[in-house]
């Protein structure tokens, strides 16, 4: 993780606002975002870092899987 950020989609929703959030991610190679949106700012941070994760291993299967062809 190098980068957290969040935004307020429509601040006019006071609290029940949307969040967008983007997580910047890096594994001293490549770097990648990910985002996730919630009206709950717990609920978007874990949907982009759970993307950041998936996004992660399946680049390292594709990369090992390629390998072999």
């Amino acid at each position: 993780l190098t980068d957290y950020k969040v935004r307020v989609l429509d601040g006019k929703s006071a609290t029940a606002a949307s969040v967008r959030v983007l997580i910047e991610s890096t594994d001293g190679t490549d770097s990648w975002t990910t985002i996730g949106v919630s009206c709950d700012v717990i609920e978007a941070s874990w949907l982009a870092l759970v993307d950041s994760f998936e996004y992660k291993l399946i680049k390292d299967i594709e990369k090992k899987y390629h390998k072999f062809i």
